[in-house]
């Protein structure tokens, strides 16, 4: 650009370099006068705290007093103050004097005489703001060569401090490390005079350097700020003060550019320990420099594990959810992300709430809507390091008496993408309306106490690995209605102490092998008899429990799916009733997965039993059916006291075709359904229900089966 010069990052006209002197524009005029703020100092505005450059010197001078020109010249604008109040003025020339109310005897045009005519008088503004140069030209009127004469400038400027932060962030780097790229923000003022603000005023020029643990300079001197003209627009003081400036308060990101966001980047330096120096000086070339030392390290970009989420149970109107504590030492907190279609998530609990030592939430209240929840872990780092989500656990208060619970048990999955196993049992169960609660495995282990609570449902999800069983776990399930679901359970059953016992003794099954995910899957007897799937999922194998190994008990374990070639890969039991699957949710397309898990839902779902007002307990154990007659289904409905009790249903024949087992801790109403299997079993006629007691007494019932 012709006749523009470039001097430390500021271009101005080379007129402007002209050493232009003139005397003081009040009395007296040849007498020093307090500065009350200096040129290109932050100023707020409009736009905040950080608006524009300040494009003037403020010359105190208490309200009333006379205002003169510096040069004989012409009135070339007047801005009474019924137009713009306080910010009133007029301007000779190149000249302008801010926050004086115009000579009303003066018009624009008129010729004025240099320290004789008065131009105004100060207004309740106390100062005279005024500018050298014509608008967006303006330069320092305190400079070195020219400008307000006399001026004698002893103070040096003061280095108040220096903090290092990520670029372009707020996000200041802690333990007095850094890495990468590095904003160097530092609060430096001038003390101009002792006036009252002369010991607050801005800068003329700031700059760094940087020296290596032996002094070394190894990165400068860099002065990107002279302020000597005013910068071409005011939307560059975003590059030149930080956050946290305003008026009075001047905080220079000195790694910055006039032009744009810049920075110092120490990615490739040697670590260790790093003196870095800002220099500040003024426009008598006064200066002050102040020294940090830091050191350079290789930035932390490595999360925490994802935290393992123990249990979600009721309480009260809402619940408590526990989780396992990670291990890390430069560990934040935890953050807790819901959503209510696990699709959608968010969080309202961060790692300031969720902090490092935290090992359980409670929840006062939640709503009747089924919660979805996962969390992760957060580090300190300077860029905080965010795990990898937990697993996804479930929970809805229990409405209708009839209630899931869902244990996760497996870990990462190898062979197949890491779908949320439990998420996607929550969502085909939920238009069910039934109560759902989400424990881990591992609980059993940490609570020897803990039982799988009276009418809940469990649904153990295996994934797709080979993982033991926990012993508890496997206890627990004896004498209970159950779903295993899992590519590898059978085979996990059978690596586990107890579990080929569990396979053989209690499913009346034995695991035969891994077979290459089948092309179609088929139902074979109920509740899958009208079943039929295809497109599943592709991974390597899954369990096969073969008919040649099967030892089947026919009045309680038959198989229920099989493959092409008659794999057995699902069976049921009908004494309590409970299936064992090698086939999770996850191998099925949407259609399929939904028939799925409808089958089995409605087969255990009818003998889970429904706890009812213990107030309603007779002191006499009692025994009641309805409807009676029936035809598909009927509830049995049990008034008794603690113990174990046997409930049967026989033929007149005094054939036995039921069983459940059936144990209460305390004083309690049940409430259970006749599985829906027994309708192929039964003929129309008459039946009787029998109970009998801890002390062996016999309770009985008599029913009709209509077909």
């Amino acid at each position: 650009m012709p006749g523009w010069k470039y001097l430390l990052g500021f271009y101005f006209p080379a007129t402007f370099l002209i050493s232009q002197s003139y005397n003081w524009p009040c009395e007296p005029f040849n007498q020093q006068h307090w500065i009350n703020g200096t040129f290109c100092e932050c100023r707020s505005g409009t736009s905040g705290d950080i608006d524009h450059f300040h494009d003037g010197v403020d010359i105190h001078l208490p309200q009333g007093n006379a205002v003169y020109s510096v040069i004989d010249g012409t009135v070339t604008s007047i801005g009474t103050s019924s137009s713009y109040g306080y910010n009133s003025w007029v301007r000779v020339g190149r000249y302008c004097y801010v926050h004086v109310d115009p000579n009303p005897a003066l018009t624009v045009g008129e010729d004025i005489t240099a320290y004789q005519t008065i131009l105004g008088w100060t207004n309740s503004g106390n100062h005279i703001h005024f500018k050298d140069g014509y608008p967006g030209n303006e330069i320092n009127a305190l400079r070195t060569n020219g400008g307000l004469e006399p001026f004698t400038d002893t103070y040096d400027p003061t280095v108040h401090d220096i903090h290092f932060y990520t670029d372009g962030l707020e996000m200041e780097f802690n333990n007095n490390q850094i890495f990468g790229m590095i904003d160097i923000v530092c609060r430096t003022t001038d003390h101009t005079d002792d006036g009252p603000y002369g010991n607050n005023n801005g800068i003329l020029t700031i700059g760094y350097e940087v020296m290596d643990s032996l002094g070394m300079i190894v990165f400068g001197p860099v002065y990107p700020f002279s302020f000597t003209t005013i910068p071409p627009s005011d939307s560059y003081i975003q590059y030149v003060y930080a956050p946290g400036s305003n008026t009075s308060n001047y905080r220079y990101i000195v790694s910055n550019n006039l032009y744009s966001n810049h920075s110092i980047n120490v990615t490739n330096w040697s670590p260790g320990n790093y003196t870095f120096k800002v220099v500040a000086m003024d426009q008598s070339m006064n200066k002050d420099s102040l020294l940090h030392t830091i050191e350079i390290v290789a930035p932390d970009i490595y999360p925490p594990d994802p935290p393992v989420i123990v249990s979600i149970l009721p309480k009260d109107n809402g619940f408590d959810l526990e989780w396992l504590p990670n291990n890390e030492p430069d560990l934040a907190g935890y953050r807790l992300y819901f959503s209510y279609d696990a699709i959608s998530w968010n969080s309202n609990h961060n790692e300031s709430i969720l902090i490092n030592n935290m090992t359980l939430f409670e929840a006062e209240s939640f709503s009747a809507s089924t919660g979805y929840f996962k969390m992760t872990a957060i580090d300190n780092a300077q860029i905080p390091n965010e795990s990898q989500p937990s697993n996804i656990v479930v929970f809805r208060q229990g409405l209708s008496g009839q209630n899931l619970i869902i244990i996760n048990s497996f870990e990462d999955q190898d062979e197949m993408p890491s779908p949320p196993y439990t998420g996607n049992i929550g969502l085909l169960s939920d238009r069910h309306g039934v109560g759902i609660v989400t424990v881990n495995d591992t609980l059993f282990k940490l609570d020897s106490s803990f039982t799988i609570p009276t009418g809940h449902l469990p649904i153990i999800l295996r994934g797709n690995n080979t993982k033991p069983w926990d012993q508890d776990l496997i206890e627990s399930l004896e004498n209970l209605s159950f779903w295993i679901l899992g590519g590898r359970a059978a085979q996990s059953l059978s690596l586990t102490l107890g579990g080929t016992e569990f396979l053989e003794n209690y499913l009346g099954i034995s695991f035969a092998g891994l077979i290459p995910i089948p092309s179609e899957i088929s139902g074979i007897q109920d509740p899958y008899i009208d079943f039929y799937s295809t497109n599943l999922t592709p991974y390597t194998s899954m369990d096969s429990i073969s008919h040649i190994d099967l030892i089947l008990n026919e009045s309680s374990t038959y198989p229920i799916l099989a493959d092409s070639i008659g794999n057995i890969i699902g069976i049921a039991v009908s004494d309590p009733p409970s299936i064992l699957s090698s086939i999770p949710l996850e191998l099925l397309d949407g259609n399929s997965r939904s028939d799925y898990f409808d089958h089995a839902f409605g087969f255990l779902l009818d003998t889970v039993m429904t706890t009812i007002d213990p107030k309603l307990i007779p002191e006499q154990t009692l025994i009641s059916f309805y409807p009676n007659p029936f035809n598909s289904q009927g509830i049995i409905t049990l008034n008794t006291n603690p113990g174990n009790y046997n409930l049967s249903l026989f033929n007149i024949l005094g054939t036995v075709l039921w069983e459940q087992k059936v144990k209460f801790s305390e004083k309690n109403n049940f409430s259970l359904r006749l599985p829906r299997f027994l309708s192929n079993r039964m003929s129309s006629g008459p039946y009787i229900i029998v109970l009998i007691g801890p002390d062996n007494t016999v309770i009985s019932k008599k029913i009709l089966y209509i077909k």
